[in-house]
């Protein structure tokens, strides 16, 4: 009973090593840093589509009256679309054309 002991830790290190490898190369591939300790489940977290846009139009201080339109409008597409009252597709092109009538880098 013994020598089956050894053989299933001899076993699990194998494996443990085999997931190591493709975690190394898996983070290489996507251009992340390797991971350093044990494998571990995380869950994934959904990340904002292009966060230095939408961080250039909050730190964005408006100057004229049209520019506060633009923002208040802005604001409302996003409630919108995470209300779900429309799609991302409608959302990135109503987003990129208030961008651009701000002047803001697009």
């Amino acid at each position: 009973m013994a020598s089956r002991r050894g053989d299933t830790f001899d076993k699990r290190q194998r494996e443990r090593r085999r997931q190591e490898k493709a975690a190394v190369k898996r983070s290489r591939r996507q251009g992340t840093e390797p991971p350093n300790g044990p494998l571990v489940n995380t869950a994934t977290v959904e990340k904002p589509h292009n966060p230095s846009l939408d961080t250039l139009i909050e730190d964005f201080t408006p100057r004229t009256s049209e520019h506060r339109d633009l923002l208040e409008k802005f604001s409302m597409i996003k409630e919108h679309r995470k209300a779900g009252g429309i799609d991302n597709d409608t959302y990135e092109l109503l987003r990129m054309e208030i961008f651009e009538e701000l002047g803001l880098e697009v």
